[in-house]
């Protein structure tokens, strides 16, 4: 079998832990197939290839367990997203690498194979979070309200988006550990009046109103430490057009919605390199999510 499992956006705005949108590209390719041994293969990206280590097979022998099935594979990832970049990359390798096992087996248990990939993210990133994970399955503008019991909305949304992806990193296990347990009560109520309005502007197609309703006071003021470029960036985009521009995930990629996305990608790319970071841009829009193939 082999999975394409894209690119996500998790948080999108206001959305902490619970938005997310599903990216046409890029994408991880993982392949699989019965063996009577357990092996790992990476072409692209450099990520571990011990079993025990890599975030596809740690999913795919978590889902093995809960099945209480025992079964050797050889698995081959094309790690096309980088690592640490913000754009889900240790999700889409976790469901990747559950999919590609469940759909080997036959489970068509959505549920299950999620809490399979989640034990992937875990290794990652220190915590079972599914904001990433869920829209990479389902694709488009993804609610998750519960992951057990399983509860996901969905939104069929079609738009352009311009990624900016500097020559940084953030950890995502280092970006969780910053953020506070308790947050005040008004900044609270700011997040969920966005988070609201944001759902509704989508409902309506209405990407201009999207765009500048993608504040947050939940994560991102916590996490300028590791990000101290932010402000610098969003203010460029801001200037060159942009309706509105945020961190995608705990960064350090961030992205912007308007009309001229080159432009705007271009005076973002220009922001980062008057804070002595490298980056590049790219075009991308909504994904309609993982895809399963016969090899």
């Amino acid at each position: 079998m082999k999975v394409l499992a894209p690119a996500t956006i998790a948080n999108f705005g206001p959305g902490f832990d619970v938005f997310g949108l599903c990216l046409d590209e890029p994408r991880d390719v993982i392949k699989i197939r019965e063996s009577n041994e357990i092996e790992v293969k990476v072409e692209g990206f450099n990520v571990p290839e011990d079993p025990e280590k890599n975030v596809a097979s740690i999913s795919a022998l978590a889902l093995l367990k809960m099945l209480k099935a025992e079964m050797g594979f050889k698995m081959k990832v094309k790690k096309g997203i980088r690592p640490k970049s913000g754009l889900g990359s240790s999700g889409a390798s976790a469901l990747g690498g559950a999919l590609a096992m469940a759909t080997l087996l036959e489970v068509k248990n959505k549920e299950l194979i999620i809490k399979a990939a989640l034990e992937g993210e875990k290794a990652a990133s220190g915590s079972a979070h599914g904001d990433n994970i869920v829209p990479s399955l389902f694709g488009g503008f993804t609610i998750l309200k519960s992951l057990s019991p399983l509860e996901v909305f969905k939104l069929d949304v079609n738009f352009e988006l311009v990624i900016v992806l500097p020559e940084v990193e953030v950890s995502t296990k280092r970006a969780r550990e910053v953020l506070p347990k308790y947050v005040p009560l008004s900044d609270a109520v700011r997040n969920l009046a966005l988070a609201s309005a944001l759902i509704s502007a989508l409902k309506e197609g209405d990407i201009e109103k999207v765009g500048k309703l993608l504040d947050d006071y939940l994560a991102i003021p916590y996490r300028k430490p590791l990000i101290s470029w932010f402000d610098n960036v969003r203010r460029a985009a801001l200037e060159s057009g942009a309706y509105g521009v945020s961190l995608s995930g705990s960064g350090p990629a961030m992205f912007a919605l308007g009309e001229d996305l080159r432009s705007i990608g271009e005076a973002m790319v220009e922001a980062f390199g008057n804070e002595g970071i490298r980056a590049e841009y790219f075009i991308t829009k909504v994904g309609g999510g993982a895809k399963c193939l016969d090899v």
